[in-house]
């Protein structure tokens, strides 16, 4: 186990960083957040922006009072289902407050499984227009009217591309867009750019891992949970805000369209699983685009392999890049190294070379999880590389992966 004095003195020149928790609901990054923040004895940010709300409590899976006391938290139960928020607002507010945060911690953590304001914090929004009242106004009266599905059709008749891209159960995603639209006249992708700002700290990004039956199994024990905790008496108290945007979201549209009698509350806590596992699928989509995540197993009790790690990608700068077609991950350290892993019908390459004694084995880590659900052949490069793969096929057997006997002993 690795102190917090050795991270610390790692950090150059003071720098500051951001340790960025993403994944899909129900992946246990809520207790990987609190563990770590007690570790560095820092503050964390939620980046859920439904656990923004104060009347949402049991449906939004907010940590409890007693993790709450254990850690600073902040954008928890700071808003009122009333006010509008919107992902801007967000990464206004998160930037002012982690300005006054790094004045007394190195390193601060952001957890959520909310990309887009993940992202907004991390790389900054694309520059929209301003919205009229007007606008605002008609769009929400279409929403209220007529319901998300007139939202839908409107925004593929006037955006495909968006329409195609955009998760389309997000009425706060779909109601932006459209709002730019009547704004300017002109498509919502066509003002996007995505082009990443220059933040004065240094994110570093960690995804728990686990395969998707197991993933599944946790979401359907999570729903069964909240139903035991008094999610339905939750969902009666805000039936006559129902229409609000903040409430159209999964575990409370289900039970709404129960007391309207559109279902029974067996067919509609079998809904919000379904919905829960769909949104968990569009989740895991966003972060895998984005290519920049270390995956860590979720199971893993023991944080000290990934406290080394971060003691590692403070050091030497370590980033990560993958990408499809063709499928390689890229390690890359602050001084330009670059070792790469690439696969073909499951036949992975390596390439790149390293002084770096760990570089292959997180390489090789990292692999594994973004392989997991296929069998494949490794293919070193050289000796060199050889004496990592026991390495990783025990550590990885100790996270409970399964993989000990997947790594080829050459």
């Amino acid at each position: 186990m690795i102190t917090k004095v050795s991270v610390f003195a790692y950090f150059y020149g003071m720098e500051k960083y951001l340790l960025v928790i993403g994944g899909p609901t129900a992946s246990g990054k809520t207790a990987l957040a609190i563990r770590l923040a007690q570790h560095f004895g820092t503050e964390i940010l939620s980046a859920d922006s439904r656990q923004f709300y104060r009347e949402m409590v049991i449906g939004t899976a907010k940590p409890t009072p007693e993790e709450l006391a254990q850690v600073p938290h902040h954008f928890i139960d700071h808003l009122s289902i009333h006010q509008p928020y919107s992902v801007g607002d967000y990464e206004r507010d998160a930037l002012a407050l982690l300005e006054r945060l790094f004045q007394r911690h190195q390193l601060v953590i952001v957890v959520g499984g909310s990309g887009l304001f993940l992202q907004a914090l991390c790389q900054g929004l694309d520059d929209f227009p301003e919205v009229s009242p007007e606008v605002r106004a008609q769009v929400s009266q279409l929403a209220t009217e007529k319901g998300i599905t007139a939202l839908q059709e409107l925004l593929r008749e006037r955006d495909p591309a968006y329409y195609a891209a955009v998760d389309r159960q997000n009425p706060a995603r779909l109601t932006r867009a459209l709002e730019v639209i009547l704004t300017t006249g002109k498509p919502f992708s066509s003002f996007r750019k995505g082009l990443a700002i220059k933040r004065p700290f240094t994110p570093i990004y960690l995804q728990p891992y686990w395969n998707r039956q197991s993933l599944y199994t946790r979401i359907n024990q999570r729903v069964d949970q909240m139903m035991e905790q008094g999610l339905l008496q939750e969902v009666q108290e805000l039936f006559p805000h129902r229409t609000l945007t903040a409430l159209q979201t999964v575990g409370y549209q289900e039970l709404f369209a129960h007391l309207e009698g559109q279902s029974s509350l067996a067919e509609a806590v079998n809904l919000i699983k379904q919905n829960s596992r769909r949104y968990a699928k569009r989740q895991l989509t966003w972060f895998r685009r984005e290519g920049f995540w270390k995956h860590f197993a979720g199971n893993q009790k023991n944080d000290a392999l990934l406290l080394s790690y971060l003691e590692e990608a403070i050091a030497h700068g370590f980033t990560w890049q993958a990408s499809r077609d063709p499928d390689q991950v890229t390690l890359s350290q602050r001084d330009g190294t670059q070792i790469r892993a690439s696969w073909t019908h499951q036949r992975v390459q390596f390439s790149g070379a390293t002084d770096h004694p760990q570089l292959p084995f997180w390489l090789l880590h990292e692999l594994c999880y973004r392989t997991a659900e296929k069998p494949i052949t490794l293919v070193p490069p050289h000796d060199s590389w050889k004496q990592w793969l026991p390495k990783v096929g025990y550590q990885l057997h100790a996270e409970g992966t399964g993989w000990l006997g997947q790594v080829p002993n050459f």
